[in-house]
């Protein structure tokens, strides 16, 4: 049993009662995927420092226009490897669009960047035309 689990069968009385009379600990899922996120996810790591400024919008499936310095800061604020433990939510989750299940390129991430790897940098991991 990890700190967050603890930490939810001290806040949720219902959590903690499921754990006394039957012994169930919460349930752990993982976080809503959004075509962003799976996005992100296809592109290699190594080339995540070459995009800067991203600002989300509802071309992305956000209502918002938050912008992000990384794409590393953009995907763990997208929930990315993170675990939700009962009824746990994440920031992203109130502000993504849940209707929003257009594939997005990666020219629509390059189109909301400040600054994107060059095009031989796309064209050497074959990311020019990969739609996820």
């Amino acid at each position: 049993m990890n700190t967050r689990i603890m930490k939810e069968l001290t806040r949720n009385p219902e959590a903690f009662a499921s754990f006394i009379t039957k012994g169930e600990l919460p349930q752990c899922k993982k976080s809503p995927e959004t075509p962003l996120r799976n996005l992100i996810e296809s592109i290699p790591m190594g080339i995540w420092t070459q995009f800067q400024g991203i600002r989300l919008s509802p071309a992305l499936g956000f209502n918002s226009s938050l912008q992000f310095h990384s794409l590393h800061q953009l995907y763990r604020w997208l929930g990315g490897n993170q675990k939700l433990i009962g009824n746990q939510t994440l920031p992203y989750m109130s502000w993504r669009n849940v209707r929003f299940q257009t594939q997005l390129s990666i020219q629509d991430l390059i189109f909301h960047s400040a600054k994107s790897p060059s095009n031989d940098v796309l064209e050497r991991y074959n990311l020019t035309t990969a739609k996820v």
